[in-house]
């Protein structure tokens, strides 16, 4: 430790806390919101169940997933920190392709 530079230490110190967001998360959606997510589906099916049972029409209930119990920011950063951003498509190729084959957009139709 007393040979790091202080630059180094402070990368360091941001990599664990990259490291100790992504267990929190991983925590939190493994097993809280994997509980809520079964809790709630099994309710659903339970009282889908129900409702057939006393002359209801039965409806196939709309589960839910874990990941529908996480907060979209917090996915957001996770998914920044992970470098899971959506890359910009390249479409030029596509783009000189159709241009080699005589296509035009947009398409006419007269």
């Amino acid at each position: 430790m007393k040979q790091l530079r202080p630059s180094e230490l402070i990368a360091i110190l941001k990599e664990l806390q990259k490291q100790i967001l992504i267990e929190q998360y991983n925590e939190q959606r493994n097993r809280w919101a994997f509980l809520a997510a079964v809790i709630t589906n099994g309710v659903a099916v339970l009282s889908s169940t129900l409702v057939a049972v006393f002359g209801g029409k039965r409806r196939k209930p709309k589960l839910v997933d874990a990941d529908d119990f996480m907060g979209k920011e917090i996915k957001k950063t996770i998914k920044q920190l992970l470098g899971e951003n959506e890359e910009k498509k390249d479409w030029s190729k596509h783009i000189e392709e159709a241009k080699a084959k005589g296509l035009q957009y947009p398409i006419k139709t007269s």
